[in-house]
């Protein structure tokens, strides 16, 4: 299994935020040369490529990774925090891949075997804290795939 972990920052704003890419965050090259791509797309995984947006704006993080041959992309173990120092991650979506909240986040969508994709109804901002940024924290991962097939834990 090749595991590498995706960090996305967002910046807020009172009542718009902009999205602040971080290229040497975004790409990562791993093992036998997997390379995988963070785009923020407006309301879906068709839509724009955005890098700002407002509170109200619906929302659609797709990675997409070179296909290797004998594996598929799994996204699982995702958290939002603030930037800050000592700021305790929230968990969004857990080890199945699944949403912890349906209202912020629904579950980890795949529509090919190396494109996942999690909708955002509504933007997140902490208010309790300075920052104006948000982190959003994922654990990516190509996994070898079981008799030709890309196994993934289903969501109730």
């Amino acid at each position: 299994m090749i595991l590498f972990p995706f960090i996305f920052l967002t910046i807020l704003l009172p009542s718009v935020f902009a999205l602040k890419p971080k290229p040497s965050l975004l790409k990562k090259n791993v093992e036998n040369s997997v390379t995988c791509d963070f785009s923020i797309h407006r309301a879906g995984p068709h839509g724009p490529v955005i890098s700002g947006t407002s509170l109200d704006d619906e929302l659609y993080y797709k990675i997409s990774c070179k296909p290797l041959a004998g594996h598929c992309l799994q996204v699982i173990n995702c958290t939002l925090s603030s930037d800050e120092p000592g700021f305790r991650p929230f968990p969004i979506i857990d080890d199945n891949g699944c949403s912890l909240d349906d209202s912020l986040y629904k579950n980890v969508q795949y529509r090919t075997d190396f494109e996942a994709g999690i909708y955002n109804p509504y933007p997140i901002r902490f208010r309790t804290t300075s920052s104006k940024s948000v982190v959003l924290f994922c654990v990516t991962s190509v996994v070898p795939l079981e008799d030709n097939v890309c196994t993934r834990r289903s969501c109730q």
